[in-house]
Formats: C-alpha cells, structure tokens, sequence
C-alpha cells in the first residue's frame, strides 16, 4: 500500500483547495491520467496519478484546504494487484480456479461481519451518518449560512490582511471629461494612459521592499477581472509596448481565461501596478488596496455622459471619468502621486 501526497506545486505556494475528485475508491487510473484538481492562488491546477494504481481510500474530501506534503489518497500499484491474484490462483487444464482454504470449507455459512472488508464497513457507516444528518437538517430551518474561504477568496483575504497592516495607503480622487471618437473602448485608453504617466513619475511603477524602493522598467499591469468564479488579477506584460489594438486583444485574452480558469500561476504574479475598472460593475470613487510589494494602483469609476453650458450658452455632451488613485505614501509623496495622476488624465484628455 502507498500513499500519494500532496506535491510542491512551485510558486511558493504552501496549500490548496481540493476541488474535485476524478476518481473514486477501487477505481484504476494509468499514470498521467487527472486524479483531482486543486484550486491555488487564483489557479486551478490537474494532479495527475502517479503511476498505474488502483485507489484503496481517499484521504482528503472536497472543498477541504490541504497543505503540501498532506496525504490525498491511499492506493495499491497495479503491478502488485497482479501480482497478489496470480499467486492466489491455480493452474488446471480447463482453467483457473480458486483455492478454498480448510477453514473456509469447515464453515457453513460466512457472517455478516465477514462479508464485507474494513474499507467497505466504513463507507457504510458513513452513508447512514450522512443520510442521518440530512434528515436532521431537514427539519430546522436554518437561520445562518457559513461559508468557508477557500481557494481564491482565502488568497484574496490573506493577501488584503498583509496590505492593510503594512501599506500607508493614501487615495487621490479626481475625475475628467474627455471627447473621444465614437465606438472608442474605455480600457484600452485607461492602460495607455496608465503607461504614460508611468514614463513621467516612474515612482509609482515600482516594488517596496524594506527600505529599498526598486523601479521597473516595464509596466507589468496587473488587471483586476472580475468572474463568476471570483477576482483574478491577471498581468499584461510591458504593457506600455502595445498599441490599442494589441491592448484590446490581450485584455480579451485573459478575460477568456479568467472566465473558464485557464490562467496559469506564472499569469497571476509579478505586477508592477495594477488598475482595476471597477466602474463597470457600480460606484464613482473607491479605496482601491494596494497589493505589497506594489506601492500603487489605479482605480476607474462609473464612466457615464454629463452634460454642460459652453461659453455661449450651448449645451454640450462629453463622457465622464472618476478616478482613484490609491498609492502607499511610505514610498512616496503626494506630490508625485499628484503628478501621476495628472499624467493619467492628460493622456485621456487627448482626442486619440
């Protein structure tokens, strides 16, 4: 009998989510084939089986949180099952037939408790168990719900935690009318004027380690995408490269793999800065947190038309842009926050 662990999943990630089991107690599985998946930060991962097995018990159950090194299943290689009922066969001329011990034969009937192996004995116990509490549960009506975070959202809890206990966070609001072309998409125009003002407070694009402000000099934009599944923050990289074009199609690229969890781990890490449309959903203005090492993050409101009084009197129709730009002022001050922000909404005052 072997027992198959959770392994080092790399990312520096210590623990998962167990989703869903592929397979079940006795069932065979060829080696490389899926076994179970596992929910990491914001990734779901395949676990493949180790070798040719055959599974003796599940050691992990769903929705738990399993650390690496934790056993998930106990399973007995094929090679040995072989083995084990060659042995305990013999060889006749018409066939294999099996040996029936002395004591078996002696025996006129088998008991009950006989009948059946420990693993089986214990699945039964725990359908009734099962059966029992759903029964139970039926008849109280129940006043709360808990829910346990697991996967992305227990991700998304701890790293907030970290950031509200080590960030200085600090938020500038303003907002802008702009005069674009018609059919002209807002996110691309956010990101390439994010980029902008990247080139002309370079600050604001850097990591904050210690004492040690280190200034990138790609913009790596994490993207905040919100999905059915949760918050993924996906990372454009050298997002100040693209055009609008190619800004566009990218962006449309991880939203498609945010939706159906196609995102691989090395997606969701080393942001420089991060932007978060989060006007697309509700509201004008927010805090937007910060994710540490990140010292910055930009926030875009509710983008609707507004109407004004030009110098003769006329009524005019322009689009509307809040924004919030949250910044950690341990690395920074407000006047270069200012003046990032400034440079943001220069590049979205421009015609195209």
């Amino acid at each position: 009998m072997k027992t198959f662990n959770l392994p080092d999943l790399g990312e520096g990630l210590h623990d998962a989510t167990l989703v869903e089991w592929y397979a079940q107690a006795q069932s065979e599985l060829q080696q490389g084939q899926a076994l179970l998946a596992v929910e990491t930060a914001k990734a779901i991962v395949e676990i493949p089986a180790p070798e040719h097995l055959i599974i003796n018990e599940l050691l992990a159950n769903a929705n738990s949180v399993v650390k690496v090194g934790m056993p998930l299943v106990s399973y007995i290689p094929f090679d040995e099952t072989a083995k084990v009922t060659s042995s305990s066969a013999s060889v006749s001329v018409v066939g294999s037939l099996v040996e029936a011990s002395a004591e078996q034969d002696q025996r006129p009937f088998i008991q009950a408790q006989e009948r059946f192996s420990e693993q089986e004995l214990r699945q039964g116990a725990a359908a009734l168990l099962a059966q029992d509490q759903k029964v139970q549960s039926s008849q109280q009506t129940k006043l709360t719900q808990n829910i346990a975070l697991t996967g992305f959202r227990l991700s998304m809890s701890q790293q907030l935690s970290q950031a509200h206990q080590q960030v200085a966070l600090v938020t500038l609001f303003d907002q802008l009318q702009v005069k674009w072309p018609k059919k002209t998409r807002p996110l691309p125009r956010l990101v390439r004027a994010l980029c902008a003002a990247c080139r002309a407070e370079p600050k604001l694009n850097a990591w904050l380690s210690k004492d040690t402000l280190t200034l990138h000099s790609h913009v790596n934009l994490g993207i905040a995408m919100n999905t059915e599944h949760g918050l993924f923050v996906p990372v454009l990289p050298q997002a100040e490269t693209l055009s609008l074009t190619d800004i566009a199609n990218a962006v449309g690229s991880l939203q498609n793999d945010a939706q159906s969890q196609r995102l691989q781990p090395s997606q969701l890490h080393d942001a420089t800065i991060s932007l978060s449309n989060f006007g697309m959903l509700a509201g004008r203005f927010a805090t937007v947190m910060i994710v540490p090492p990140q010292v910055a993050i930009l926030g875009a409101g509710r983008i609707e038309p507004c109407y004004y009084l030009n110098k003769q009197g006329k009524t005019k129709k322009r689009l509307m842009i809040p924004l919030s730009l949250s910044f950690d002022h341990r690395a920074l001050t407000g006047a270069e926050a200012a003046h990032f922000l400034a440079a943001v909404m220069a590049d979205l005052a421009l015609k195209k």
